[in-house]
């Protein structure tokens, strides 16, 4: 079947022609959104049944942010338009000497001015600056906010003070950034509650701190058959100590594991702790957002067999996108939150949170923010899985949670994969514009997806809708995994790793995992 779909899906532009007579039909067993643009089916190794990801229509193209790299940016001389809302008349006033900008008010709304930062109105990305300074003078009182994107879009900003009289005021990045999209900077706000006012800028800057001491940078193992590990557990640290190690994490027993066990589990990260590396707990499903109190529960009962001190961290490895239609409602995106800080509850500051993501998770938003910054702001550090075997590659990837990790204090451990992937063949398909143009259809009565030719029997009665197969690709192990590499070649790659990544969050490399470094050629 696998070699069916590689030849089926040869060719760029796929037409119902090269589909087989009969394909076999797709079963759906996640809830199909209302509205469906893309159907992405990805096909992993040998299996014949894909997994199926929808999605809606695309979100309206956002412009690419410019992205400055100087130490100190002025913005005030290359502000774009000043633009008044509300019931304002405006007069704008621009020297050498800074910006003058006066308005009067009709009526007790809230009224002012947005000054756009880029000249093209394009957003700014500020997230590797880390204090904004602002310079002047203002006359009654004058509230002033920064907006990104979203908020331009709903017609919002986040207040950062008011001003009355003269003022230089030094805002540190950080806090705005909890509320904003510093990736996505479109203006400066200055507005009054129901009456007129003026402010006379004469600096607008944003500045990166001074070069810090960097963190030593660790490396760390994920081990996640904890029944070997409390077995037998000198194989695992003298893979650590040749690997110079910090820290290893391993995946706490079952609930229904037995109280012996869960006892040795607590006196295996006591050895490891005696060995001088940090010991870590491991846990996480995708279900857990819907039933957090089980995971919490886990984490209480390692806790009372453990002396404080003992345990360095809990890691949770949740992966919810995996659970149906997670993207699709943003409650369950809220529910991930809440299940971080029932955790984090839980361990009442006996260990540190540590939280795995993958390195997209920047893109998808909760409440306007980039979700991994919102994990991130609950979190005491988080890896990601930046799994290539491009080294630049891999701090590419994870740039914007380095960045958003430098700005906000939070150490970022990037990672690599060691075990044997298979390979992911992927098919795109498109709403079809019309029937005819379409290969297969879904169907929303009986929660399949058909292939071409659909007789008339099939059809009836459906609510039809038809796509056609817009792109193919292919994913190769060998890009996100150095299984079939030596473990020199692996330590090699992180070493460097270690060496270039300049990012002060930065704090060292997981590997993915134990057995799968383990098995590769010394």
């Amino acid at each position: 079947m696998v070699s069916l779909w590689l030849t089926l899906f040869a060719g760029i532009g796929l037409g119902a022609s090269l589909l087989p007579a009969r394909a076999a039909d797709i079963p759906l067993s996640e809830p199909i959104p209302s509205t469906v643009y893309e159907i992405e089916l990805t096909y992993i190794g040998e299996r014949t049944d894909p997994t199926v990801a929808f999605s809606g229509p695309p979100p309206t193209a956002a412009p690419f942010p410019y992205r400055p790299f100087l130490p100190i940016l002025e913005l005030r001389a290359s502000l774009g338009a000043v633009r008044p809302f509300g019931p304002c008349l405006a007069q704008v006033t621009k020297s050498d000497i800074g910006i003058d900008i006066q308005w009067s008010a009709a009526g007790a709304a809230r009224c002012g001015q947005r000054l756009e930062l880029h000249p093209a109105g394009k957003p700014v990305d500020l997230l590797s600056y880390r204090m904004l300074r602002i310079r002047g003078r203002a006359t009654g009182s004058v509230v002033v906010g920064i907006e990104d994107l979203a908020g331009y879009r709903r017609e919002d900003n986040q207040t950062v003070s008011t001003l009355s009289g003269p003022f230089d005021l030094t805002v540190p990045l950080q806090e705005v950034g909890r509320a904003v999209d510093l990736r996505q900077i479109t203006a400066l706000v200055v507005s009054t509650e129901g009456q007129g006012g003026q402010i006379q800028l004469e600096k607008i800057e944003v500045m990166q701190e001074l070069p810090v001491t960097t963190r030593p940078r660790g490396t760390g193992f994920w081990v996640w058959n904890y029944r070997q590990a409390v077995q037998d557990p000198e194989p695992m640290l003298d893979t650590c100590r040749a690997q110079g190690c910090s820290r290893v994490l391993i995946q706490l027993p079952a609930p229904s594991d037995d109280e012996g066990l869960w006892r040795a589990y607590a006196q295996l990260l006591a050895k490891v702790r005696d060995a001088g590396i940090e010991p870590w707990a491991l846990d996480g499903y995708p279900e857990a957002i819907q039933e957090p109190h089980r995971l919490a529960d886990k984490i209480w009962r390692l806790l009372h067999l453990v002396p404080p001190g003992l345990l360095s961290g809990v890691q949770l490895d949740i992966e919810p996108y995996l659970v149906p239609g997670f993207f699709q409602d943003e409650a369950q995106l809220h529910r991930y939150l809440d299940t971080i800080e029932m955790v984090k509850d839980a361990m009442q500051g006996r260990a540190k949170l540590s939280m795995v993501i993958p390195f997209w998770l920047a893109t998808p938003t909760v409440s306007g923010r980039p979700l991994a910054f919102a994990v991130m702001d609950l979190a005491d550090e988080v890896a990601v899985m930046s799994y290539r075997t491009d080294l630049d590659e891999v701090q590419d990837i994870a740039d914007d949670i380095l960045r958003y990790g430098s700005m906000s204090g939070i150490p970022v451990w990037l990672a690599v994969e060691t075990t044997v992937l298979p390979v992911e063949q992927h098919v795109v398909l498109r709403r079809a514009p019309q029937q005819g143009q379409a290969d297969a259809l879904l169907d929303r009565d009986h929660h399949l997806l058909q292939w071409r030719p659909i007789g008339e029997v099939d059809r009836a009665g459906l609510h039809r809708e038809w796509f056609r197969v817009h792109r193919r690709f292919t994913v190769n192990p060998e890009r996100l995994s150095f299984a079939g590499r030596s473990r020199a070649q692996v330590s090699s790659a992180i070493k460097m790793i270690q060496d270039t990544t300049s990012h002060p969050s930065f704090a060292g490399v997981m590997i993915h995992d134990l057995d799968g470094f383990r098995a590769l050629a010394e």
